[in-house]
């Protein structure tokens, strides 16, 4: 069954507790208070105290006033508990972020991560895999070099010479091509 886990904090921009409290209580399963966990450590903290956060759940924040962390941690914190599949609603605006990949908003937010990390030259993974370069000398050469390297007074050299590629490389394709 999903969850609703409203977190407060007060800054000197936000309403108080009692006034975030009043506006957003109702429906909510979990509260939390900044004063014994931050926002970034919510998830692990619930986790420790058995209510981890499933795909399905929420979390509920006033507004963005009352998060006391740089807008990069909220950018990489909203992203990753959004990649988990849990939602987050900021009450006051009446803004959810559905956890959805085919979400506009959640997919903005990836993007702001993901070019925030290439600029400060954090690694990120790629999710399409690398295609490398293209093999200097196709699979479908191998019975034409096989019948060039059978022919009198061939070496790999000078096959490797007429098929334009280096001895190595030579050396090396027919290293993965030999018979069993």
């Amino acid at each position: 069954m999903a969850k609703t886990v409203l977190f407060l904090a007060q800054t000197s921009h936000s309403p108080s507790i009692e006034e975030q409290r009043a506006f957003c209580e109702e429906d909510v399963d979990l509260i939390a208070d900044a004063g014994t966990v931050s926002f970034v450590d919510l998830p692990k903290v619930l986790a420790a105290q058995g209510s981890a956060l499933e795909p399905g759940d929420c979390i509920r924040v006033y507004d963005l006033t009352c998060l006391p962390i740089a807008t990069t941690t909220l950018v990489r914190m909203l992203r990753k508990v959004l990649s988990n599949g849990i939602a987050v609603e900021f009450t006051k605006p009446g803004l959810v972020i559905e956890p959805d990949a085919d979400s506009a908003l959640f997919r903005f937010i990836a993007l702001l991560d993901t070019h925030w990390r290439q600029v400060h030259g954090i690694k990120t993974h790629s999710r399409e895999p690398k295609v490398g370069r293209k093999p200097r000398i196709a699979e479908a050469e191998l019975p034409r070099i096989r019948a060039m390297l059978d022919e009198d007074g061939a070496s790999v050299a000078r096959v490797a010479k007429r098929l334009g590629v280096g001895r190595t490389t030579l050396f090396d394709y027919l290293q993965r091509h030999r018979k069993a």
